[in-house]
């Protein structure tokens, strides 16, 4: 099965020849394009893309994404140039494994939507990686107690399964869009698939700051989703350990302040404090 690997863009430069160069070492055996969603609309990207050492081994293409923000239109406008009838979807700023393409194209073909594992350890230093712990990398995601779902940086899907849901929801720009975008194929009776050798290594935020408001963001539009779809959420007991995981680990002692533990209680507590806020947003018991 020949596929399309979409790549949304946005300020990409120069992580991006990362993950160019992953793409590059595939050994799927089946023709394959790249596509470059421009979400800024960059002269400078496109005269990259233009000249790129790896162009016509990925037949690479750019495309202006730029009339409206967010990596769901970005996404969209991407997919809807691509040629080939398997989609796959991958972020700048990570790897891909080599086998990555050909993992989610061959688990492609017994079902209609399709995601792999994430692994911390390739592209972050050691007190970065742990920060977050990923899910394990052998089993499927079920999240809120509902439906299996795969990460937007390492997802694959096939075209008229795309079309006949209508792509991604652009009222969700970044954080759980993916989460959306799972659930409403399988809503809507297609089949989820996973792949486990198709694996990426994803690159963690290292600032401090930019992590509380991406996991925030995580936890709010998690509780969106989850309004959405009816899903029932966490058991009950779940909020008091999750306080109390909080609270036992704050780094309040000075010999405490290390960047590891500062990172990682930045993460537990961002994660709820954006489940509060969905919480209390959307009018559902989310925590």
């Amino acid at each position: 099965m020949s596929a399309s690997v979409v790549i949304a863009v946005y300020r990409g430069l120069p992580d991006l020849d990362v993950q160019l160069d992953a793409l590059a070492a595939q050994d799927h055996p089946g023709r394959f394009e790249v596509i470059l969603s421009d979400n800024e609309g960059s002269d400078e990207l496109r005269r990259h893309a233009a000249t790129h050492p790896h162009r016509e081994r990925l037949d690479l293409r750019y495309v202006d994404s730029s009339a409206v923000a967010g990596t769901s239109y970005a996404r969209n406008v991407g997919t809807r140039a691509a040629r080939y009838d398997f989609i796959a979807y991958c972020d700048q700023d990570d790897a891909v494994y080599p086998g990555w393409l050909r993992a989610l194209v061959d688990e492609g073909q017994r079902c209609d939507i399709v995601g792999g594992p994430l692994e911390r350890d390739t592209l972050n230093d050691p007190v970065v990686a742990a920060w977050r712990a990923l899910p394990e990398p052998d089993r499927e995601v079920v999240l809120a107690r509902f439906l299996p779902i795969t990460f937007g940086c390492n997802l694959g899907v096939r075209r008229d399964v795309f079309d006949a849901v209508g792509g991604w929801d652009e009222s969700y720009p970044t954080a759980g869009s993916d989460v959306e975008f799972c659930w409403r194929v399988q809503t809507a009776g297609y089949r989820f698939g996973y792949a486990p050798e198709a694996m990426v290594a994803y690159r963690y935020r290292t600032g401090l700051r930019e992590t509380w408001h991406q996991v925030v963001d995580y936890g709010r539009a998690e509780a969106r989703a989850a309004k959405q779809f009816g899903a029932p959420g966490r058991h009950w007991w779940w909020f008091p350990v999750h306080a109390a995981v909080v609270a036992g680990t704050a780094p309040v002692w000075p010999w405490a302040w290390s960047r590891k533990r500062r990172g990682a209680w930045v993460w537990v507590t961002g994660n709820l404090v954006g489940r509060i806020r969905g919480s209390v947003r959307y009018r559902l018991l989310y925590l």
